[in-house]
C-alpha cells in the first residue's frame, strides 16, 4: 500500500524538525513526505532540505500560499497518482513509531472504511460536566459531531471504532474516497474548523474509523497561537457554517441554543471564580452571534 504523509507548516521549523525526526523513527516508512510551507523565511526550507538523502525516505518541500486549508488542498494536488492512502499530521506533532503502522493495518482492517483517524496521547482526562451537556457543549460520547456543530475528541477507547470526525493532527484518508474533494478554502485562522468540515463531510460518503494503536503527541506549539476568544468566536462562526451546509446532524437551532449556554456558563463560572479569562468567553461568544446576525464568513 503506497502511502504518503503531509506536513503543513509556517514559521516553525523547530517543531517541523521534531516532526520529521519522529516521522524517520516509524516502523513504517511513508513512501515520501511532503512539507508544504507558507513561512517568512527559509528556515523550514533548510530543515526539510536537511533530511533528504539520510532519512529512508522521499522528502519533498512544497511552498504554498498561507492558510491551512490551502496548503492541503496545494498537498492533494501534488500526491502520486498511484498514492493509496494520504496521512495529514500537524507541523506540533509527535508520531509513536508504530503510527503509521497501525493506521495501515486499520485500513486492512476495515476496508470499508474511508478515513482512519489517530489517538492524541495526551489529552487530559474526558469528564464532561453536566452543565455542558445540557447545553450540548459535550458529550460522554467521544468522535461525536453533535446537533450543536460542537466537535467531541475521542480520547480513549481499547479497540477501533466508527466516529463523526476526525482532529485534522492525526487523520488519514484512502485517496479513492476523497477522489474530487477538497478543503474549505473559505475557512481561514484558529476555530476555523476546517478538519471537522471535510473529515465530515467525508463521513457522509463512507466509514470513518478511529484507532487508540496509533498515537500521537500533540505538543501545540506556541507559535502562531490567537486569543482563546478570538478562536470561540471563529468556531461559533464555524459551527453556523455547519448547520447551513447541512453537514451531519448539525442544525441552526442546536446552534443558538449551544451558544446561549455557552454565554449563560461562562458567565456563571466567571462570578464564582471571579475571573476575567470566563468573562472574556462570554464576550467572544456574544460576538459570534452578532457575527452570524451580521454574516460574518468563517
Amino acid at each position: 500500500m503506497r502511502h504518503e504523509l503531509v506536513i503543513c507548516t509556517r514559521n516553525r521549523a523547530d517543531d517541523t524538525r521534531q516532526c520529521l525526526i519522529s516521522v524517520a523513527g516509524q516502523s513504517a516508512l511513508p513512501d515520501r513526505v511532503l512539507v508544504v510551507d507558507s513561512s517568512d523565511t527559509d528556515a523550514t526550507r533548510r530543515v526539510t532540505e536537511a533530511f533528504r538523502g539520510r532519512s529512508g525516505f522521499a522528502v519533498e518541500f512544497v511552498e504554498a500560499p498561507p492558510g491551512l486549508t490551502m496548503q492541503r488542498n496545494v498537498a492533494l494536488d501534488c500526491l502520486d497518482e498511484s498514492t493509496d492512502v494520504v496521512h495529514f499530521v500537524d507541523d506540533d506533532t509527535i508520531l509513536d513509531p508504530g503510527y503509521l503502522h497501525e493506521i495501515l493495518a486499520a485500513f486492512e482492517t476495515h476496508p470499508e472504511a474511508a478515513g482512519v483517524g489517530g489517538r492524541i496521547s495526551n489529552l487530559p482526562e474526558h469528564a464532561p460536566r453536566w452543565y455542558r451537556r445540557a447545553f450540548l457543549l459535550d458529550s460522554r460520547r467521544e468522535g461525536v459531531l453533535l446537533p450543536s456543530g460542537v466537535n467531541v475528541l475521542s480520547f480513549t477507547g481499547e479497540r477501533p471504532r466508527r466516529v463523526d470526525w476526525f482532529s485534522g493532527c492525526a487523520m488519514s484518508y484512502r485517496c479513492r474516497s476523497i477522489a474530487g474533494m477538497r478543503f474549505d478554502e473559505s475557512r481561514t485562522g484558529g476555530g476555523m474548523g476546517e478538519d471537522v468540515d471535510f473529515s465530515a463531510r467525508v463521513a457522509a460518503r463512507a466509514q470513518l474509523v478511529w484507532t487508540p494503536r496509533a498515537a500521537v503527541e500533540h505538543r501545540l506549539s506556541s507559535v502562531n497561537r490567537e486569543d482563546p476568544g478570538m478562536v470561540l468566536r471563529r468556531m461559533i462562526r464555524h459551527r453556523w457554517r455547519l448547520a447551513s451546509d447541512g453537514v451531519g446532524r448539525v442544525n441552526r437551532a442546536a446552534v443558538l441554543y449551544a451558544i446561549a449556554g455557552e454565554v449563560f456558563v461562562s458567565l456563571v463560572l466567571a462570578a464564582f471564580h471571579r475571573s476575567g479569562h470566563y468573562a472574556r468567553l462570554a464576550v467572544a461568544s456574544v460576538a459570534g452571534a452578532a457575527d452570524i446576525i451580521r454574516g460574518v464568513p468563517v
